[in-house]
C-alpha cells in the first residue's frame, strides 16, 4: 500500500484493496445494502439528492443530517471485518459508515464540512469503482486542490476542511464510497441522548 501525503489535511493510501477484492466488495454493496433516494429542500423547493445513500452503524446509533434520522442496526460480518481493516490502516476506531453510490459522473457531492457535533477524529473514505476527482479547501474563497481517487484506495481527511466530489458528466461508470466515522452521543435541545447532528459526506 502506497501512502501519499498532500498539503494540509489529506492523506491518500492507494492499493489498500486489490482490484479483484475491490470489485467483489462493490458488487456486494450494490446487492446487499439498503439504498435510499433522499431529497433536500432549497428555497422552498424539494430536490433529489444526486446519489443513492445507505448507512451502517452500531445498534441504536442515530446519525442525523438534513432533518433525517439514520439509525444503526448493527454490522453484517463482512462489513465489520472491513471496519477492522480500515481502523488498523488508519489508526482509528469507527462505529459508523455512510455509503454513497454515484451511479454516473452526473451524481456528485457538493462542498461541505464534516465538523458537526458528535464526530471525533478524521474521516476515512474507501473508494470502489470509477475513479473520480476529489477536491478540498480551507473554506469559501480559499484556493482549492484536487486529486483522483482510484478504486481500492483510502483517503483520510480532517473534517474541518471543506471537500467535494466533483461532477464529471463524461463518466458513465459507477462509484461507491464508504465513509468511516467515529461518532459519540451528544444531547440535543430536548436533552435526550443519542441524537447526532450531521451533514452529507
Amino acid at each position: 500500500m502506497l501512502s501519499v501525503a498532500f498539503p494540509d489535511p489529506v492523506h491518500l493510501h492507494t492499493g489498500f484493496l486489490r482490484a479483484d477484492v475491490a470489485g467483489a466488495l462493490m458488487q456486494r454493496c450494490v446487492e446487499e445494502l439498503d439504498w435510499h433516494a433522499e431529497t433536500f429542500s432549497l428555497f422552498g423547493r424539494t430536490h433529489p439528492v444526486p446519489r443513492l445513500i445507505s448507512w451502517v452503524g452500531d445498534p441504536g446509533l442515530d446519525y442525523r443530517y438534513a432533518a433525517r434520522s439514520h439509525v444503526g442496526c448493527g454490522w453484517p460480518a463482512w462489513l465489520d471485518g472491513l471496519r477492522v481493516l480500515v481502523g488498523a490502516a488508519t489508526g482509528q476506531s469507527f462505529n459508523h459508515i455512510l455509503v454513497n453510490r454515484y451511479r454516473t459522473g452526473r451524481d456528485y457531492m457538493g462542498w461541505h464540512r464534516d465538523d458537526e457535533r458528535g464526530v471525533s477524529g478524521n474521516i476515512a473514505v474507501l473508494s470502489l469503482g470509477a475513479e473520480r476527482r476529489f477536491g478540498w479547501r480551507e473554506g469559501p474563497g480559499y484556493r482549492s486542490r484536487q486529486l483522483l481517487l482510484p478504486s481500492g484506495s483510502i483517503l483520510t481527511l480532517d473534517g474541518h476542511w471543506q471537500h467535494t466530489l466533483l461532477r464529471e458528466r463524461q463518466c458513465e461508470a459507477e462509484r461507491i464510497s464508504l465513509t468511516f466515522r467515529s461518532l459519540f452521543n451528544v444531547k440535543n435541545k430536548s436533552g435526550r441522548q443519542g441524537i447526532l447532528a450531521g451533514t452529507l459526506a
